[in-house]
């Protein structure tokens, strides 16, 4: 079950809270908006990706911001824990053992290679098709990254083409007051509405899914280890110690300590 990404909740949060109260210092929030001018960045911006990405993938876009939102389904370490468990059942029990755990599991890529496993499929036919699906997953991770990096690069260019529209309005009507006064207006919030779009959120959150894409990619690598490990039928101590080589140093640091802890305890 995914869990909420905090961090980017606050940034988001926080960045708006930022913005609104240092443009209400000493004028009013109203004179912010232009209709024409999200019309011209935010609606301009879109139409450009629709012209650069297909359907099928534009129309996913909002889902796969919504994945900005979310933490990883599972993590470096709960991946050990549950691959310790399931060696020591398959050393017990044998591997057909593994069947009964499998409903139980929640990440289909771990139940595709243990069903492989259980099904007796040999090692190397196991290690390429997962690793398949690891790179198909990561291209298409990759599609909305680039598309999110694309609508933060087309957003500030639309608010540049707003900045020169409002120019040409002005200087086409210079003896009228209100038409320089609603040109500049036009001028100026295009600019800051495509500066807004691409500096705190498309660009931020394509950066946030890329290393979401990362961590998820290393995870399914240690999963795959872990499936080859207990086909093997390696001991669920040399099972633990490969998948501990893939997390980094602090949370590596942090299982040790984990399981001193639970050693002191299981000897009390």
């Amino acid at each position: 079950m995914n869990r909420k990404d905090h961090l980017t909740i606050i940034g988001l949060g926080l960045g708006s809270v930022m913005l609104l109260w240092s443009m209400t210092m000493g004028s009013e929030l109203i004179i912010f908006w232009d209709f024409a001018s999200v019309i011209i960045t935010i609606g301009g911006s879109f139409c450009a990706l629709l012209v650069n990405y297909p359907m099928k993938d534009v129309k996913n876009i909002f889902k796969v911001m919504a994945v900005s939102f979310k933490d990883s389904p599972t993590s470096g370490i709960e991946t050990i824990n549950i691959f310790t468990d399931l060696s020591k059942k398959a050393r017990r029990e044998g591997l057909l053992s593994l069947e009964d755990e499998i409903v139980t599991l929640e990440d289909d890529f771990l139940k595709k290679g243990l069903q492989m496993v259980i099904d007796g499929i040999e090692p190397e036919t196991i290690k390429d098709i997962m690793e398949l699906e690891i790179n198909e997953m990561e291209n298409r991770h990759n599609v909305g990254i680039g598309i999110l990096k694309a609508w933060g690069g087309y957003a500030p260019a639309f608010g540049m083409i707003g900045t020169l529209i409002g120019l040409i309005q002005m200087l086409a009507y210079l003896s009228d007051s209100s038409a320089i006064a609603s040109g500049m207006a036009k001028a100026l919030i295009t600019t800051f509405y495509g500066a807004i779009m691409a500096n705190l959120v498309f660009n931020p959150m394509s950066a946030k899914l890329a290393h979401k894409n990362e961590e998820e990619a290393a995870v399914k690598d240690m999963m795959l280890e872990g499936i080859l490990a207990i086909q093997s039928g390696v001991n669920p101590r040399i099972v633990e110690d490969k998948l501990v080589s893939y997390l980094p140093p602090k949370e590596r640091k942090r299982f040790k300590e984990a399981k001193i802890v639970e050693g002191v305890v299981e000897g009390v």
